[in-house]
């Protein structure tokens, strides 16, 4: 935990991320719970856009962490060239960077499960911690690269190859690019090293991380992109193209590799990364370009305690504190949603202290 003055950043991106984490401990319950009090199909249809596909398939919630990723890898090359200039070594910089990747892991571990014991399912596999691998390699490809087009070999080049592998190389009974539930490469590993390894390190092996370091690498070169001495209307400009292409190339591998989360396919993150430089085009160009700010504050609020409001909403009882309010009321059929709504304010009225105190939990 710092308590210092918020060094100068992109609003874009922390309005983003914010959205994106409010998306998930906030917006997403409200979404959930509307149609227990108006029941339509727009509102059926949002409510299931708020989960996640039982396997092939894509919704909104897929966003959340996908984004996310992409998000730490355009924040690389702003926060590295400080750090550099601060520290002013390279070895420092990649102690950090190890460091983080560790103390997310061990955060994950401690959200996801009892301290000591392993999760029934993911073992001690976490969200934070595809987080903090997808960050680390891709940190150590960012900084041990020459040129950008480097860095979009690497990118281009795991997606390509994840593909390969779970197109060509087939499964014991299953025949080669079969990508159902059981037939896949992935879950054919993840079970081998469950069974003759640890169940507990079946998911922290999973060849899906290679198209999550791809997704971060792929926010690096936005990154470089918005970093570099181009006019702010060019650098959304090539910003909005490049997500349209993106979006267009999952699309297309769709065709062959269906999207599918589960399995990080890379139509997947072609899509997500596509849609996650969609947004951020729109939002630096508004905010970052034109300077309409007032409007993203809600979501800078949020955005710069991401780590804190996720941690948060694992530990805090926001329910319990949300529902004093709200079980005094009779609200009938809109006691879900009013409890949603209420829970919403308080995560962020959290955060709001936080930013007002300018407190900003950094890892």
């Amino acid at each position: 935990m710092k308590k210092e003055e918020h060094w100068k950043r992109l609003d874009s991106l922390d309005a983003l991320r914010g959205l994106d984490m409010f998306l998930l401990v906030g917006l997403a319950p409200i979404f959930s719970a509307i149609p227990k009090v108006h029941e339509t199909p727009f509102f059926r249809w949002l409510a299931l856009q708020m989960t996640h596909p039982e396997w092939q398939g894509f919704t909104i919630y897929d966003i959340v962490f996908p984004m996310f990723i992409f998000i730490v890898g355009v924040a690389m090359p702003f926060s590295f060239s400080k750090r550099l200039k601060e520290e002013g070594s390279t070895k420092k910089l990649l102690r950090h960077v190890l460091t983080r990747f560790i103390t997310l892991s061990i955060i994950g571990v401690f959200l996801w499960q009892k301290p000591g014991l392993a999760h029934p399912r993911y073992g001690y596999y976490s969200v934070l911690y595809r987080i903090g691998f997808s960050y680390f390699l891709a940190a150590l490809i960012f900084m041990n690269t020459s040129s950008v087009k480097s860095i979009v070999y690497w990118a281009f080049g795991l997606l390509i190859g994840y593909w390969l592998l779970m197109r060509c190389i087939p499964v014991p009974v299953f025949s080669a690019g079969d990508f159902s539930r059981e037939g896949n490469l992935m879950t054919y590993i993840g079970n081998q090293v469950s069974m003759y390894i640890s169940p507990n390190f079946g998911s922290i092996h999973s060849i899906s991380l290679v198209g999550s370091v791809a997704n971060a690498l792929l926010g690096v070169l936005t990154g470089l992109l918005l970093k570099s001495d181009r006019s702010g209307n060019e650098k959304t400009t090539w910003l909005l193209l490049s997500s349209i292409g993106l979006i267009i190339l999952g699309l297309l591998m769709h065709l062959d590799f269906p999207i599918n989360k589960k399995i990080g396919s890379t139509s997947f993150v072609f899509v997500t990364s596509g849609i996650s430089a969609f947004l951020l085009s729109l939002f630096y160009w508004l905010i970052d370009v034109r300077g309409y700010k007032k409007w993203s504050y809600i979501f800078i609020v949020v955005g710069t305690n991401s780590i804190a409001i996720y941690i948060a909403n694992s530990l805090v009882n926001f329910k319990s504190v949300s529902n004093a309010f709200v079980g005094i009321w009779d609200f009938t059929d809109s006691y879900a949603l009013m409890l949603a709504l209420t829970m919403c304010v308080f995560k962020w009225l959290f955060c709001y202290y936080l930013y007002k105190q300018k407190i900003f939990f950094k890892i």
